[in-house]
């Protein structure tokens, strides 16, 4: 499977880039909107919650929500609803923040997508064709994963994963 990497752009620190794909532009410190942009269409990326976090993508054009993860508490991943599919979005290593996308319906792996923090290259993606993933879905997915990494490397997960071990 080829890799694509969500990349920093030199002009703009709040600007990451997926080539062929689409770009995410970082809110502040505070906040976990992303702007989201592909060929035609833009979104903003939310992470929501306190209690249960989920995700959501508004079409920027309509303002409608055309996305949702909510994430499992226990087993990682989640259910990713995206206009009208559900995609599967499955754990694919153990001490790693490494997610399959399945496609609806089946347990075809369209892509897997490994997260870390925000630095210059924050989530690295492998598929067998990224022109068969709708690019918005995509994005989102990047953005959902690169959260759900931080979030574990700023202690969400360093405690279930010593527990675990320990």
């Amino acid at each position: 499977m080829p890799d694509l990497e969500l990349i920093r752009t030199r002009e703009d620190r709040k600007l990451y880039a997926l080539p062929g794909v689409g770009n995410l532009r970082v809110g502040g410190w505070l906040t976990r909107k992303v702007e989201a942009s592909t060929g035609g269409e833009s979104y903003i990326f939310d992470k929501r919650g306190f209690f249960g976090p989920y995700f959501t993508a508004t079409d920027t054009a309509t303002g409608t929500v055309v996305g949702e993860l909510h994430p499992r508490a226990i087993r990682r991943g989640g259910t990713v609803a995206w206009r009208d599919g559900e995609w599967q979005l499955k754990p694919a290593a153990a001490l790693r923040e490494r997610y399959a996308l399945n496609a609806p319906g089946t347990e075809r792996e369209v892509a897997t997508i490994e997260g870390r923090g925000w630095g210059s290259r924050p989530v690295k993606i492998a598929t067998d064709d990224a022109a068969a993933i709708d690019p918005g879905l995509l994005l989102f997915v990047v953005y959902a994963v690169r959260i759900l990494a931080e979030d574990a490397n700023t202690g969400g997960g360093v405690g279930a994963s010593t527990a675990a071990m320990g």
